[in-house]
């Protein structure tokens, strides 16, 4: 039986999930009839916690979970686990069954530390709606057991997939241009009542970064109440591996690591708002090669709050595209 935990990151689904899956491990206990019986009871609690993510009930995934439980995600954000999944809200009326990533769990084994806590370690391949872009990851569960039930004590989480020497920046040298952001829902055009968001893209004179510049501007709302953000897109000798930091006119700021995944680019990122809050997403970029690029944000985590996924498509103005190179 698999299971995934979700991080609030998890504003809608974790895509670096937490695979609760189980298969026989090994340890000598002092009688087999107790292991089979702990084997049997976590695989119990992984079923119950596949049928809660199922149904979207975020107070019995908590109660899963010590209440000290923690998580550290695959770019470092510790985050406590009940918190984290029990902002898990059922799906709106008439979301399509298939509108949910596909979850693979590999390579999973337990093994018993005590007969009080078990850790679980394996892989996973998260297959997000529309089925592009395939992310790949590793995980470790703990579980323990408490007050004669088997809980969820800790989890960690690890990117699987490092970012190649050959995801050089020139391979994002489609971005640059000047672009409008449309929402998909409806047909493609900029939607009213909602903000206008406006983005150019360009080389810096070394050729060093790509400066993205945003400006989002509030409906009906004048030039200057306009947010501005601005990107630096950079490969980083330190991390060997193409790096952003983005800055906003409200204080916020972030910081993402970007990998290329069967045909799109995956921007893994960071931030601090202007309150404080800490939250982090997925942010997937899929070009078309003909001046359009479809963009969709998973939250992972975004404080205590629950915010949905984000599908939109940027369109470049026809005149604006780099010229030394379509980039790939």
């Amino acid at each position: 039986m698999l299971s995934f935990t979700l991080s609030p990151t998890t504003q809608s689904l974790r895509l670096f999930v937490t695979p609760l899956a189980f298969l026989v491990g090994f340890m000598a206990l002092p009688a087999a009839a107790d292991l089979a019986a702990d084997q049997q009871a976590i695989r119990e609690s992984s079923r119950r916690y596949k049928e809660a993510l199922d149904r979207g009930d975020g107070k019995a995934l908590a109660a899963i979970w010590m209440a000290d439980g923690d998580i550290v995600d695959a770019v470092g954000n510790v985050l406590k686990g009940r918190d984290t999944v029990e902002v898990l809200e059922p799906p709106a009326a008439g979301t399509p069954a298939n509108a949910k990533p596909e979850f693979t769990i590999k390579d999973t084994g337990l093994r018993f530390l005590s007969p009080d806590v078990a850790i679980e370690d394996g892989a996973v391949e998260v297959v997000p709606a529309d089925g592009a872009a395939t992310l790949h990851g590793r995980f470790s569960a703990v579980w323990v057991r408490h007050e004669g039930s088997w809980k969820l004590g800790a989890l960690r989480e690890a990117r699987g997939e490092p970012a190649s020497g050959s995801e050089t920046l020139a391979d994002l040298a489609w971005m640059v241009g000047d672009w409008t952001v449309v929402d998909d829902a409806v047909g493609g055009k900029p939607a009213s009542g909602k903000p206008t968001i406006e983005m150019r893209v360009r080389w810096n004179p070394t050729r060093t970064f790509l400066l993205r510049d945003m400006t989002i501007t509030p409906p009906g709302a004048a030039a200057d109440a306009a947010i501005q953000i601005t990107q630096r897109i950079g490969w980083d000798p330190l991390s060997k591996g193409i790096r952003s930091w983005v800055f906003s006119s409200d204080g916020g700021h972030g910081e993402a690591d970007w990998t290329r995944n069967d045909g799109s680019w995956v921007a893994r990122t960071t931030a601090v708002l202007p309150d404080g809050s800490q939250t982090s997403s997925l942010n997937i970029y899929r070009y078309d090669g003909k001046g359009r690029c479809v963009w969709r944000s998973l939250p992972t985590h975004v404080g205590g709050e629950h915010m949905p996924q984000v599908n939109m498509t940027l369109v470049r103005k026809p005149g604006t595209e780099n010229t030394e190179g379509a980039g790939r």
